[in-house]
């Protein structure tokens, strides 16, 4: 078997990146055209510049793994498994490790990915094999708590029918979990989520 250099690694793993990206059904046709565009600059670049240093290596790598390591979803396992099977020894940041270790999730949108993509995440073989049974389960916990507390932002902001300065940020990143997760016609009635619009807007143009 062949040992592949730095480089060698790198464009492999855009055309990895590639094909994940092709055949998702997750990412929409802008997103796809921006990953593919991103891969193509990366080839393009150590074509132009084929004695690279290590640091630029080393950047253009951190670039393009970015998404894949902050990401919750099939498309990343899929990646990653890729990324094994070719023996390419990245080091991969798992968000439901740092999920694991401190029982909630670091950013609103990976609470999202791991609220929508849980069911189908749960039954690959890599979640499988990396994940015992009871960090599993501790997932499933997570996900539920961190809906379960994003609802009660909302529902007590709709009580109140305000919402507190230091809920602001908060605010914002409950409706984005609602929309992006389709929760709203599970909580809430059509007039609530228009009242809660209101409340935000008036929070808004004070």
């Amino acid at each position: 078997m062949t040992t592949l250099g730095n480089k060698g690694k790198l464009i492999l793993t855009t055309k990895i990146s590639d094909k994940i990206v092709a055949s998702s059904v997750i990412m929409d046709d802008n997103t796809k055209e921006a990953f593919l565009n991103l891969s193509k600059y990366t080839r393009d670049l150590l074509i132009k510049e084929p004695k690279m240093n290590l640091y630029g290596l080393n950047s253009l790598k951190n670039a393009l793994l970015t998404y894949w390591n902050e990401s919750i979803n099939p498309d990343t396992e899929k990646f990653w498994a890729e990324i094994k099977a070719e023996n390419i020894d990245y080091e991969r940041k798992e968000p439901l490790r740092f999920a694991l270790s401190k029982n909630r999730f670091r950013r609103v949108d990976q609470g999202m990915d791991a609220r929508k993509h849980w069911i189908e995440l749960k039954k690959l073989k890599g979640i499988k094999a990396n994940y015992t049974t009871s960090e599993i389960e501790q997932i499933e916990n997570i996900i539920s708590e961190d809906e379960k507390r994003r609802l009660g932002i909302l529902k007590k902001c709709l009580i109140k029918k305000e919402i507190t300065q230091s809920q602001y940020l908060k605010f914002g990143e409950c409706w984005a979990y609602m929309s992006n997760c389709d929760l709203w016609d599970r909580y809430f009635r059509k007039d609530e989520v228009e009242e809660l619009l209101n409340i935000w807007k008036n929070f808004e143009s004070k």
